[in-house]
């Protein structure tokens, strides 16, 4: 079946490709086969990894007047749709989830879909000897006030099957007894359902949609959540360059912003449309 599958979604892509054009085959980190029409449409960090490149058969000339089509976006194969299940534990009112950090670390976080950012313990970061020395500096607000926290990007945090790579996080002892909490900074990458009667945490990647278009290997809410998250941070870190942190703060902003510039060169290489990054 899903030998029929990929074989249906390279004829679609032979269809819709220019004459002469060429089909190439890349898997992604998490096994899962894409097909492009388009060096563009590979991620940089997967264009050594082009499995197969096949010639179409050239196209019948036509009596029309020949378009030039873009060649920029690949479409997704419409597979059955791949969800991780994750055990909840509750805990009062609140939700903890089983997590570990750079593949080594377990760690026991609150499930938190309202805050932006992954947060774990300084005993986590210690553990994990992260240098907090260079670390970019946040304003968080509390009950007392705002304070300011190291963040930085951890290499992976996997709950359960689900993993994401380079996830920002910001290391403060936000949470008592726990190992901290997880944010949308990890949970941005999927559609996320918390099944509160038989506490399951069910996260599906943004890429199973049926016929998702995908740019550079991510579908549009990535793309665009992705360029508001870090024109939001840019914001928020500029209220605050007046106070007594303002050399931590514009280091914390050279952050992001070199974070945006990447992300928009990123972006431009795989041909995302120019609506999505405003």
């Amino acid at each position: 079946m899903l030998y029929v599958l990929h074989l249906s979604c390279v004829l679609l892509l032979l269809t819709l490709a220019p004459a002469y054009a060429e089909i190439y085959k890349w898997v992604d980190r998490d096994g899962r086969v894409h097909f492009t029409d388009s060096i563009a449409g590979i991620p940089p960090e997967y264009r050594d990894r082009i499995e197969e490149k096949t010639s179409a058969t050239p196209a019948p000339q036509s009596a029309e007047p020949s378009r030039t089509r873009p060649a920029r976006r690949s479409v997704a194969p419409a597979p059955p749709s791949t969800s991780y299940e994750v055990p909840l534990r509750r805990a009062g009112n609140a939700m903890l989830v089983e997590a570990v950090v750079d593949r080594t670390r377990p760690a026991q976080l609150l499930l938190d879909t309202g805050a932006e950012f992954t947060v774990l313990s300084t005993a986590v970061a210690r553990s994990l000897s992260l240098d907090l020395r260079d670390a970019a500096i946040m304003p968080l607000r509390s009950a007392s006030g705002v304070f300011f926290a190291p963040m930085m990007k951890v290499q992976s945090i996997t709950v359960g099957a689900a993993a994401v790579h380079d996830v920002e996080v910001i290391v403060h002892d936000a949470t008592p007894g726990l190992d901290g909490l997880l944010g949308m900074s990890f949970l941005d990458n999927f559609s996320v359902t918390i099944s509160g009667s038989d506490h399951k945490l069910i996260l599906t990647p943004l890429t199973e949609s049926a016929n998702t278009e995908l740019y550079g290997g991510h579908p549009q809410d990535w793309w665009v959540r992705k360029f508001r998250f870090y024109r939001s941070q840019i914001e928020s870190v500029k209220r605050y360059t007046g106070v007594r942190y303002a050399p931590e703060l514009e280091r914390t902003l050279r952050y992001f912003r070199t974070a945006l510039e990447a992300l928009d060169h990123q972006a431009s290489q795989a041909g995302v449309p120019r609506r999505w990054r405003d």
